[in-house]
């Protein structure tokens, strides 16, 4: 019964270095109150995360080919996002901290493909190792 406790509370540490603040410092310590506030981090980073994918997408209006690229590359990111998380919080499956493990997880992954993205719009002329077109 010590080794899952300990093997929980490491996962659960694990977790909270992938937690925004915003999680962290939630004023509703109860599981309840940290899922709302782990989920309202996740819905702000996935409306940012949205909104830098938007705008790669509108800059390959012209180019169908690296727009499919680009979707197939999104589509797959998604899968293994989902996988990572499911296979990261497997240990406590089934329990009440689960789902907010699940959305921490989520919202971590958001935000390194937030900064995996983000240098795609700021791609000089020329620099054919980025298929972002710059900007007009």
């Amino acid at each position: 019964m010590r080794v899952i406790t300990l093997g929980l509370s490491l996962l659960v540490l694990g977790f909270a270095s992938l937690a925004p603040a915003s999680a962290q410092d939630c004023a509703d310590q109860s599981q309840m109150g940290l899922d709302q506030c782990a989920g309202a981090a996740y819905k702000k980073t996935d409306a940012k995360l949205n909104k830098v994918y938007g705008q790669i997408v509108a800059r390959l209006k012209g180019d169908a080919d690296t727009k499919a690229r680009l979707v197939t590359t999104q589509k797959a990111w998604i899968a293994f996002r989902d996988a990572e998380c499911k296979f990261l919080a497997g240990n406590a499956e089934g329990g009440s901290i689960y789902p907010m493990l699940i959305t921490q997880c989520l919202d971590g992954l958001a935000q390194k493909r937030i900064e995996e993205l983000e240098p795609l719009l700021v791609c000089e002329e020329g620099d054919m190792s980025c298929p972002v077109p710059p900007a007009p």
